[in-house]
């Protein structure tokens, strides 16, 4: 289970990094799924104290958010960018609590959930440019790919991850958040020097995507 969850985490963090905008429409609804599960099953484990795949309400509960996730981000458009921005900005400010705090759980929840909130809504403000969308795609990729090489070292247990323990572990080794930051921006400049395959630009319907 170590390493096929840390293995998933690192190639679904390396394609969005380096393809996120130029494989937008095939790899949201798959970042939708593992982020959308990752959200529901820290969920399950702030407010209950279970770990990630310890109960059978963790599983389901994990399960249903990543299917509606992944549905809605393939189906509309503004859940779709919703997501991206949203779910980046949950492992960031989750990530960020266990650089300043001192314990896992409904602080470290809740941040997460302000941050990927102001996430989403700026982004849906700004009409999701082309460069914003690689940014995130670029930042989120990044830290998929720090939180799979945890796993695959043991640092953080594959039946317990969460975003906190992200955080304290590049709190306590400085260098990770170089090494995410590097990434990211290697992952955001292969992007921005790729072709231009992809979605060039969005028209915004009501229900579902155009694109010009």
């Amino acid at each position: 289970m170590q390493l096929l969850v840390a293995i998933l985490a690192v190639v679904i963090g390396l394609a969005f990094a380096f393809g996120g905008w130029r494989f937008f429409l095939l790899l949201l609804p798959l970042w939708g799924f593992v982020l959308g599960f990752s959200l529901g099953t820290e969920a399950m484990r702030s407010l209950f104290g279970d770990g990630t795949f310890a109960t059978v309400t963790s599983w389901v509960v994990g399960f249903v958010i990543a299917v509606l996730f992944a549905v809605l981000s393939y189906l509309y458009y503004y859940v779709a960018i919703a997501v991206l921005a949203g779910t980046v900005g949950y492992a960031i400010g989750a990530s960020a609590w266990g650089l300043i705090g001192n314990e896992q759980g409904v602080i470290a929840f809740a941040l997460g959930i302000i941050v990927g909130l102001i996430f989403a809504v700026a982004v849906l403000a700004l009409n999701v440019p082309r460069y914003l969308v690689i940014v995130l795609t670029g930042l989120g990729g990044a830290a998929a790919i720090i939180a799979g090489w945890f796993i695959l070292i043991g640092k953080v247990p594959s039946d317990n991850v969460t975003w906190w323990q992200v955080g304290l572990l590049i709190k306590d080794s400085w260098i990770y958040l170089i090494a995410w930051a590097l990434i990211a921006a290697a992952g955001i400049l292969a992007q921005l020097r790729g072709p231009e395959m992809g979605p060039d630009s969005y028209e915004l319907e009501r229900t579902s995507y155009r694109y010009g």
